[in-house]
């Protein structure tokens, strides 16, 4: 009989879910709706290379981040396009992301990101191929000292 994976099976340690991620046409018409249920936005920044607007909504220990495309193009303007609104990745933070990519790689699974890059914050990040991962698109992040 197959033993399904277990916690002590893994040797990389996910500290929390840092995020969801919600791909919005208009973000200040949903953060505006998620404040009226006591969901207030800590910041909000545009990543121009990745032509996406965002804002961070801290809930407890976790966030949710709403992305809307700064143009017809990249990846939130694509998830929109082919998919609608609505949510476009889980966001799981990690002590050390280049060990986790490591790991992962040498586990088969596919990444869409070899090397960690900077997203929100100036954090590091790293997103996996949704093929290795139940069809979910899942970031990797590796949260910086000093940064926001």
């Amino acid at each position: 009989m197959l033993r399904a994976p277990q916690p002590e099976d893994r040797a990389m340690k996910i500290k929390r879910i840092e995020h969801v991620a919600v791909a919005v046409r208009n973000l200040d018409a949903a953060r505006d709706a998620l404040a009226k249920l006591g969901i207030g936005c800590d910041y909000e920044e545009t990543l121009g290379e990745h032509a996406v607007r965002l804002a961070m909504l801290p809930i407890g220990e976790s966030a949710i981040e709403l992305l809307e495309p700064q143009g017809e193009t990249g990846g939130t303007a694509d998830w929109i396009r082919d998919r609608g609104e609505g949510l476009f990745h889980i966001c799981l933070e990690v002590d050390d992301i280049e060990a986790a990519l490591d790991e992962l790689r040498g586990k088969g699974v596919k990444l869409r990101d070899e090397v960690p890059r900077f997203g929100h914050g100036g954090h590091r990040i790293a997103f996996l191929d949704p093929a290795s991962t139940a069809g979910i698109l899942v970031e990797l992040v590796e949260m910086v000292d000093g940064a926001h």
